[in-house]
């Protein structure tokens, strides 16, 4: 595609087909790629998009009437939302800049509904620059340090490589109007700043910083994905059934071990994790211990292993379960799943086909039904209780089990214990017990899960 004025910018993420949402504030960068995209792109896939966030009265009305306007002249389509940020951010505790944002990228997100539907902004190296010098002001990490993303799902940034000055002259070169939002000129927004004192500081140094600032940061984007690409890799071999081998995460270099403990502990998804957070989970695995984290989640480390988790209550239970889902006292969810033999030598559940998942659960966590004797119960642990894993020969003290499992010490009281007849079944984390389960010879089955509670 030429790109005629903007060699620099990128349309090669949009697919040849779906609607093209171009958000508009009004001012010189989306009008000059509105201008740009309709030379370019059939004009029945544009879709323009405007959002009157209510912050700037008669200011705000004038930008609208100015999108209207400008539409109209180019023969696009054009969707308008009036929002009142203000109340919007109260309403979540949020600041009038984070509920803008996310005003926006919503009503373009209900725009471009479709698979191949895509939204573009009109970012360019300037904001880029911007953002880059906010965030190493205010303290980031690599991933911070490589700015503003040229794609995010959906979202594409043609003219991230394009400077303002670049647009600007566009517009003046084709005649093409636009609006000044007052409120970039004040000195009051940290952003502002930057734009305004920061950046021609800069530039005295060197003419070109922004286009400098925008190729590190494109390379801190490339650096970044490596590592990432690599922290999920060590997670890979650091995983094990209730958190990671400490082990294998110290043989790594520091600044891996940090990104893959990171992203590890973002699975989790509690609430607020912050820097120190990941920190404390760092020091808890150099030296032991353990340590709190947001939403009521541990990280400790104990036996070699890594574990984040919420400490389940502690109650001892019992209860009659059968197939289907059996709500356990902690929230949980026990999945019992029948399954029956056919002809051809497959299982397959009663409701339904065969499924590779029934199958694969039924190698390790399934209970031939013949050995269930009247009632089946779900409980916790008892004094004294012993079970035979399969292939272990004599039955062992749980605690035993549990410690070779790696469990964390914590979630041994709610373990979930299956028993019929007085005998141990099924252990959480070992499976079923010795002479319990499938064979060559089981007809029935139970299949067993246990799944987190539904948030």
């Amino acid at each position: 595609m030429d790109r005629g004025p903007f060699p620099q910018a990128e349309l090669d993420r949009l697919p040849d087909t779906g609607r093209v949402v171009v958000g508009v504030s009004g001012g010189a960068d989306s009008c000059a790629l509105s201008h740009w995209l309709a030379g370019r792109i059939p004009r029945e896939r544009l879709l323009l998009a405007h959002v009157n966030h209510g912050l700037r009265g008669e200011e705000a009305l004038r930008d609208e009437a100015f999108v209207r306007d400008f539409a109209g002249q180019l023969g696009l389509q054009l969707q308008v939302e009036r929002a009142d940020t203000r109340a919007f951010a109260r309403e979540r505790g949020l600041g009038l800049e984070e509920a803008g944002r996310m005003l926006r990228y919503g009503f373009f997100a209900r725009l471009a509904p479709g698979d191949d539907d895509r939204i573009l902004t009109a970012h360019t190296a300037d904001d880029n620059a911007e953002t880059v010098l906010l965030r190493a002001a205010r303290g980031t990490g690599p991933k911070g340090l490589g700015g503003i993303p040229p794609a995010r799902g959906k979202v594409l940034r043609p003219f991230l490589g394009v400077t303002r000055a670049q647009t600007e002259a566009y517009c003046r070169a084709e005649g093409i109007p636009f609006v000044t939002d007052s409120s970039n000129l004040d000195p009051g927004f940290s952003r502002n700043r930057v734009r305004l004192e920061v950046l021609p500081a800069l530039r005295q140094i060197n003419p070109r910083a922004v286009e400098a600032i925008a190729r590190a940061a494109a390379l801190q984007r490339e650096m970044t994905d490596f590592v990432e690409d690599q922290a999920e890799a060590l997670l890979r071999r650091a995983r094990l059934p209730y958190g990671l081998s400490a082990q294998v995460l110290g043989e790594a270099p520091a600044f891996l071990r940090q990104t893959a403990v990171k992203r590890w502990l973002e699975e989790k998804q509690p609430r607020d994790l912050e820097e120190k957070h990941i920190q404390a989970a760092l020091a808890v695995l150099e030296a032991g211990g353990a340590a709190p984290l947001p939403g009521g989640w541990t990280v400790r480390r104990a036996q070699g292993v890594l574990s984040a988790l919420r400490e389940r209550a502690g109650e001892p239970f019992r209860m009659a379960v059968g197939p289907g889902e059996n709500r356990l006292p902690d929230g949980r969810r026990l999945v019992l799943t029948p399954v029956k033999r056919g002809p051809d030598g497959h299982f397959s559940q009663d409701m339904g086909g065969p499924g590779e998942k029934i199958h694969n659960l039924l190698f390790k966590n399934g209970i031939d039904c013949a050995i269930i004797k009247g009632e089946l119960v779900a409980r916790s642990r008892l004094p004294g209780d012993r079970f035979a894993r399969k292939g272990a020969g004599r039955p062992q003290p749980l605690k035993r089990i549990f410690q070779e499992l790696g469990m964390p010490p914590a979630l041994r009281s709610g373990a979930v214990l299956l028993e019929t007849g007085g005998g141990l079944v099924f252990c959480e984390g070992a499976g079923a017990g010795a002479g319990c389960g499938v064979t060559e010879a089981t007809r029935q089955a139970l299949a067993v899960e246990i799944l987190p509670g539904e948030a």
